[in-house]
């Protein structure tokens, strides 16, 4: 008996310490997932157009509608972007850099398979 209580007295510890680390591993391994999802989000947009801030994807759910016209697009808040200032962009969504208090645009990207 004394042999068994020795085994678990060290069986008991190892699991403990097993559990420690499977709990910081999954919280580390969290914590990292949240913090590259903040940098993903802009790290594809250039430095010039965005600051860290200044770009987003357009959200049809919120209104932000664009429409295709022979001058370029017209936005959802009666804005037109020209053809020539549109860049490309990398996915299947607008998506719009501007200035925070005068609305002025910075970029805009323009999903592939638009004119």
């Amino acid at each position: 008996m004394t042999g068994a209580r020795d085994r678990g007295l060290f069986l008991r510890p190892c699991l403990r310490h097993g559990r420690s680390r499977t709990v910081l591993t999954v919280f580390s391994v969290g914590a990292w997932l949240l913090g590259t999802s903040a940098i993903s989000a802009h790290d594809w947009y250039p430095a010039w157009c965005c600051s860290d801030k200044d770009c987003r994807p357009l959200s049809e759910e919120k209104g932000e509608t664009v429409s295709e016209a022979p001058d370029g697009w017209h936005l959802w808040d009666g804005r037109i972007v020209d053809r020539l200032s549109a860049k490309p962009s990398p996915d299947t969504r607008f998506h719009l850099c501007e200035e925070a208090t005068t609305k002025a645009i910075i970029c805009f990207f323009v999903p592939p398979g638009s004119s």
